[in-house]
């Protein structure tokens, strides 16, 4: 899943977005974006941030779920509206135009019973990346869940020297052509638990190169550690 790097290209590109995540996954994507709508309670208000195009945002509708999906692309909020023309006609589905700074004026404080971000923290930087993180233990009402899904360094040897060989053309490339780059999430299970959500459970998929972490907010919540 190393590709990623290669997210900041297709998104220059947004109706080429979905098609070029299928190329970069192997066609596995839908099946990650699944991975993450099952970590998400089946009934409340969920919130995904950087739907993108709508991929886990499509994952995540079921009828006991009201989805809202941001974005601070037009074009892939565009895409996306095109995508899920039919339950946002329903009501099922809310767009909105959006970035991570912007969701303390756009949300109230514990609006949602889950918070979903895929592939957004490895393209922030660490200040970014905390700030994204205290937002959303905020947006989480008691007993909510923050599910976040990231490119992440492989534990084993073999498989991390691959990811790093992999990735450093790719990073070169993106660089080159869009001066932006990501990096993988680091830390990202005792981050969150060090903001006070309980029963953190992190697994990984994707050859080691993809996690998902899940945590829960506690009915009275904790002061994150500073």
């Amino acid at each position: 899943m190393s590709s990623y790097v290669f997210m900041k290209l297709l998104e220059t590109q947004a109706s080429r977005y979905d098609l070029g995540m299928r190329m970069l996954s192997t066609g596995r994507i839908e099946r990650l974006y699944a991975e993450v709508a099952e970590q998400v309670p089946e009934h409340g208000d969920i919130l995904d941030v950087g739907c993108g195009t709508g991929g886990v945002t499509a994952a995540l509708l079921s009828p006991g779920r009201q989805v809202t999906g941001v974005d601070r692309s037009p074009q892939m909020l565009a895409v996306a509206q095109r995508k899920l023309a039919e339950p946002i006609a329903t009501g099922a589905v809310r767009l909105r135009q959006a970035g991570i700074t912007g969701l303390d004026r756009e949300f109230a404080v514990e609006s949602f019973d889950a918070v979903v971000c895929c592939l957004v923290l490895s393209e922030l930087t660490a200040t970014e990346e905390r700030y994204a993180l205290d937002v959303f233990c905020r947006l989480l009402r008691p007993g909510g869940i923050l599910v976040l899904a990231d490119e992440v360094v492989p534990e084993r040897r073999l498989r991390r020297w691959f990811y790093r060989a992999q990735r450093f053309p790719m990073a070169a490339v993106t660089y080159l052509l869009t001066q932006t780059s990501t990096h993988a999430a680091r830390g990202l299970e005792g981050k969150v638990a060090d903001r006070g959500l309980e029963d953190v459970a992190a697994t990984r998929t994707h050859r080691q190169s993809f996690q998902i972490i899940a945590g829960r907010k506690p009915a009275c919540h904790l002061q994150p550690q500073q």
